[in-house]
């Protein structure tokens, strides 16, 4: 994973303190409700080792569902903001 290049806005002297939801999409619509990391607290790195589990199993995805990940800062309580994200498709378009 490549460098996240972003200075806090919680700390200006060192690492924000981050956490990611993720959240399955399917044509375009909410799928599941979104799932959210503990928010944690960076001293050197930004390295997360935690693992999601999504409250569905594999046969019930649609062919066109997408994971989406957003990373947020904690600006203060109750203030967080989007500092970066992506989506993923999980099948190809090949059948």
């Amino acid at each position: 994973m490549g460098k996240l290049d972003f200075e806090g806005l919680a700390d200006p002297s060192g690492l924000s303190d981050l956490y990611i939801s993720c959240q399955l999409w399917t044509d375009g619509k909410e799928y599941t409700m979104p799932f959210r990391t503990p928010w944690k607290e960076f001293n050197k790195s930004y390295t997360w080792n935690h693992v999601i589990t999504l409250p569905i199993s594999y046969n019930s995805l649609l062919l066109s569902s997408q994971l989406t990940f957003t990373i947020w800062n904690v600006r203060g309580p109750g203030r967080p903001v989007a500092v970066g994200g992506s989506t993923m498709s999980l099948f190809t378009s090949k059948r």
